[in-house]
């Protein structure tokens, strides 16, 4: 789909969050946060436009519509023809609140439905413990098989990237947005 069928539904400029109908430009796949992250973290940088509800805490991927209708994975619903999403205007890139976190690009509307489903399928299994990745804590540096989330960074224009301690480093680790030193 091209931005030229995006600006159709896109708000540039506005303040304003618009609620718009799924199925007709776009299906919207929703997402826990913490499921979404390792999503995201899994897809790097090929992934569509994620829209970041910050005060709930979820992640919506744009997917072309129809594509997901007949996906059946935990913890996640595709909103398509019935359904309505909360769209940002297309500046708002920052929380609080409803904020692009992957913006709408003209080289990038849609996720590839593959690579997004294979990632929500693998991200219930990390967290759940039946395979473990290993991180390397953003304040020791070592590697922790009990990565904890504490910060997700947004640089822009993509990809957002999660940041983890381990359960030491947690209560040492700087709450909010942006870079840990």
């Amino acid at each position: 789909m091209t931005m030229s069928r995006a600006q159709q539904w896109v708000q540039p400029y506005g303040l304003d969050v618009r609620t718009l109908p799924a199925g007709r430009w776009w299906d919207a796949v929703r997402v826990p946060l913490s499921l979404g992250i390792r999503a995201l973290d899994r897809l790097g940088g090929d992934t569509g436009p994620v829209i970041k509800d910050g005060h709930g805490s979820i992640l919506y991927w744009l997917v072309k519509p129809g594509a997901a209708d007949h996906w059946q994975l935990p913890e996640v619903r595709v909103l398509g023809p019935g359904c309505h999403v909360a769209v940002p205007p297309q500046h708002r890139m920052d929380g609080p609140g409803l904020h692009w976190c992957i913006p709408l690009t003209s080289e990038r509307y849609w996720t590839s439905l593959g690579r997004l489903h294979s990632a929500l399928q693998a991200a219930p299994t990390e967290i759940s413990g039946r395979r473990t990745l290993a991180r390397v804590c953003c304040r020791c540096e070592r590697n922790t098989e009990a990565p904890v989330l504490v910060r997700i960074i947004e640089p822009r224009p993509y990809p957002a990237r999660a940041v983890y301690a381990c359960p030491d480093c947690v209560p040492h680790c700087p709450a909010g947005p942006g870079r840990l030193d």
